[in-house]
């Protein structure tokens, strides 16, 4: 039972650090834009995806039973959004700011961190 504990906590932890995330991008990104040379069209891209992985976890926080394959799901998502912003880091180095570039690091370790955390809770509930 403490392992499932720890998986919800985990979710709910994903689904309100994602909200987070996109409501950040959506109320500072004309102010952080300049800052981060980033464009605007992947701030925003970004808020959405973020608001699309926040719908996801609550909604395997509210689900009564869990599944193998929907917390699977969530995982991988996050490995490869994680991937994803490594990606951007690394094509924008360039063209950004260390800011910017900073925070593409910075939601690549936070996504990334969660996705082995929800992997290891994942492997404990489900093994």
């Amino acid at each position: 039972m403490k392992s499932f504990q720890q998986l919800k906590k985990l979710l709910w932890l994903d689904a309100c650090a994602a909200v987070a995330a996109c409501l950040g991008v959506v109320l500072f990104k004309k102010f952080a834009q300049p800052y981060l040379l980033l464009p605007p069209n992947l701030l925003t891209a970004m808020a959405l995806i973020a608001l699309l992985f926040a719908c996801y976890s609550f909604h395997l926080v509210i689900r009564k039973a869990q599944s193998r394959q929907w917390v699977a799901l969530l995982v991988v998502g996050n490995s490869i959004y994680a991937l994803f912003c490594l990606g951007l880091a690394g094509y924008f180095c360039g063209e950004a700011t260390a800011l910017g570039v900073l925070y593409l690091l910075f939601d690549a370790a936070i996504v990334g961190s969660l996705a082995y955390l929800e992997w290891k809770a994942w492997i404990r509930w489900f093994s």
